[in-house]
């Protein structure tokens, strides 16, 4: 609820302790932002930087667009990590019920009336903007599962609580498979590991998990929730000659840009393979290859340092959250953003399977950076409230 708010002799036009947020006003207080890991910022600057240096480089190949636009999500998602850093994670329980509804309903939707684009039912809008509301369901199951865990923390051993978190993503994992998007799925299953584990949740549970997982997935594939195309893709990642022109071309061609960087790169927009276009999805999927090939080893070395820096300044927001709900919220984030960076980079290299997993902040994609972007600011909320201000 907007309303007035008196500090100090002036005004502040803020909102109201409604829905686990906090005043603007706090936003800006001084004593707020100490408390507030700004390093985590850098990191995330950093790796926007990157990202426009792709795109940059991909418009002087000849398609400005994605770095025009690329622009405008970064401004909106500037808007929506300080709204995330608003969100007080420990008041997010008495919503929990209904974000799970509102995720299934979108899940729901846009299957039903969703665009489709390259044989998958992804989307909400045109092909100017988007809405992919599989992106927005990482964050919500964080969220979600998060409050899950905290209230069951005295029975986390019970088999129970196992079940009750196990079954709480199985509905949001199918409905992902079915537009299809195995990506997302996976992603959703490592956020369930990342937070489980933190919550501490016995490891037999996890391999317990892990083997209904692998049973699920084969149950998925008689189904035809798991395509023929991306078990092709899965034995591609070992094999990549197995479909040299097809699912295989992806992972060869993403090599032979990567290893033709060399240690200092082709320079900006001098990059054969990926201006030539012999790789696709370049400025989504594949946007690492644009970076190693005209970068090459060096600047290789940055993205990954970058990432590991992020990731590393958020464990210690993690180790010191002060509640048990922002603390597996921080831990579902870094399992989230972890994942997609192994993922990215591996299949880039040919180590791990083409899923179409964008790399945070760097990938071209209004949803993802959005998502990415309000993660940012729900872990820079969490570092803040650690530990309680003194007045």
């Amino acid at each position: 609820m907007v309303g007035w708010i008196e500090r100090g002799g002036g005004l502040y036009w803020g909102l109201e302790r409604t829905m686990g947020l906090v005043g603007v006003g706090a936003i800006v207080d001084r004593r707020w932002l100490k408390r507030a890991d700004l390093s985590v910022l850098l990191f995330t600057g950093l790796a926007l930087g990157l990202g426009l240096l792709a795109l940059r480089s991909i418009g002087l190949g000849g398609e400005p667009q994605y770095l025009r636009k690329q622009l405008a999500w970064i401004v909106v998602g500037c808007a929506c990590l300080v709204g995330g850093a608003l969100v007080d994670c420990e008041r997010i329980g008495k919503h929990a019920r209904s974000l799970y509804v509102t995720n299934i309903v979108l899940l729901t939707a846009v299957l039903v009336a969703g665009r489709e684009t390259k044989g998958a039912v992804r989307w909400f809008g045109t092909d100017t903007v988007r809405f992919q509301p599989s992106e927005l369901a990482k964050l919500l199951v964080i969220l979600t599962l998060s409050t899950l865990f905290a209230r069951g923390a005295e029975q986390i051993r019970q088999p129970g609580t196992f079940l009750r978190a196990a079954l709480h993503i199985v509905v949001p994992v199918a409905l992902v498979l079915k537009q299809p998007d195995l990506g997302t799925a996976l992603v959703i299953v490592a956020i369930w590991l990342g937070v489980s584990f933190i919550a501490g949740m016995p490891l037999r549970y996890h391999a317990v998990f892990l083997a209904l997982g692998l049973a699920l997935f084969g149950a998925a594939w008689k189904l035809d929730l798991i395509h023929d195309y991306q078990v092709r893709r899965l034995i591609v990642c070992f094999n990549p000659s197995v479909d040299p022109q097809g699912a295989g071309y992806q992972v060869k061609q993403a090599r032979i840009a990567v290893g033709s960087g060399q240690v200092l790169g082709k320079g900006l927009a001098h990059g054969t393979q990926s201006h030539g276009s012999f790789i696709p999805e370049r400025q989504t999927d594949f946007v690492f290859t644009v970076l190693a090939e005209e970068g090459g080893f060096v600047l290789s070395v940055v993205v990954v340092g970058v990432y590991v820096g992020l990731l590393l300044r958020g464990w210690s927001i993690v180790a010191r959250a002060g509640g048990s709900t922002s603390r597996l919220v921080g831990a579902g984030i870094l399992a989230m953003l972890g994942f997609h960076m192994m993922v990215n980079l591996g299949m880039t290299l040919g180590l791990m399977p083409v899923t179409g997993v964008p790399l945070p902040f760097v990938s071209y994609g209004g949803s993802s950076m959005i998502v990415s972007m309000t993660s940012i600011g729900l872990l820079l909320g969490i570092s803040a409230r650690s530990d309680p201000l003194v007045f």
